[in-house]
């Protein structure tokens, strides 16, 4: 009698420990698994975090590029009021000189003819 129940609990111990390991086989697979999936979901943050600043640096890059053309048009406009200007007094100046060589050769004229 003493046997079989000695048997029994050494049966009892093997299933147990056939049954420990089992879980401990499940709880590693956990695990694993567990970690697979959180390695995936961080990948995907870190995919969109990428996404993200990749947006915003594009849109920041079109404002930048936006705001450079703006000012490249205004130094244009300005560069040609400014030429325009020059121009004007270049003309002017012309005149100027135009009339005053004019004057000098009448003055010239009268003096020698007269």
């Amino acid at each position: 009698m003493f046997l079989l129940e000695e048997q029994e609990i050494i049966e009892k111990l093997i299933q147990l420990d056939a049954r420990a390991l089992e879980i401990n086989t499940k709880r590693k697979k956990q695990l694993t698994d567990l970690a697979n999936r959180y390695k995936e979901e961080e990948q995907e943050i870190i995919n969109n975090y990428k996404k993200q600043i990749e947006e915003e640096t594009k849109k920041i890059t079109q404002k930048i590029v936006q705001k450079a053309q703006h000012e490249i048009n205004q130094m244009k406009l300005k560069n040609r009021e400014i030429l325009k200007t020059m121009e004007v007094d270049f003309e002017k100046s012309l005149k100027d000189i135009t009339d005053e060589i004019m004057i000098q050769i009448f003055q010239f004229t009268r003096e020698n003819n007269g």
